[in-house]
């Protein structure tokens, strides 16, 4: 009995995934002169399923688009995923608020954390906003009785470098 309820669980996870992937529009990260003006630039690449030293790669390209385009700000929303460790979402956005701070000199007035809730997999969307386009939201799918906690890693935001002396 609870082979056959976990397989089910797996396979409606399964299609809430698929239906997820269908129904979110993206658009790359590309000059603002050739978006339309009612959407925000949003980063294709969710980073799912990725840890933040994964993930660091994709901020770098985001920090050099923030770095173009001066004028616009940055919303980041975090999702923790099915199988998750107490406040994810929120580590990860500190780590990647952290990140772009003091690794890329980004201004912290320019940078909006949102707490996205749960999705299937854990993600970082990455928006740009000018002044004036609406408002990334975020949209949580996955009730929290679904989900399983696990034990947090000792470096969520990854090794800590000691200075050289």
């Amino acid at each position: 009995m609870d082979t056959s309820i976990s397989v089910v669980l797996s396979v409606v996870m399964g299609l809430i995934g698929i239906v997820d992937v269908s129904l979110r529009q993206t658009r790359p990260l590309v000059a603002l002169s050739s978006r339309s003006q009612d959407i925000p630039i949003m980063d294709p690449d969710h980073g799912s399923g990725r840890s933040f030293e994964q993930d660091k790669p994709r901020l770098d390209r985001f920090a050099k688009e923030m770095k173009v385009n001066s004028s616009a700000d940055a919303y980041i929303i975090a999702y923790a995923g099915l199988v998750s460790y107490k406040n994810e979402a929120r580590i990860r956005l500190h780590c990647t608020w952290k990140y772009l701070i003091t690794t890329h000199g980004i201004s912290r007035s320019r940078l909006k954390l949102i707490d996205g809730g749960y999705s299937v997999e854990k993600e970082v969307q990455l928006f740009l906003v000018n002044p004036g386009d609406p408002k990334p939201t975020a949209s949580p799918f996955v009730n929290r009785e679904a989900l399983r906690m696990t034990k947090a890693p000792k470096e969520p935001c990854g090794k800590k470098v000691r200075p050289t002396r």
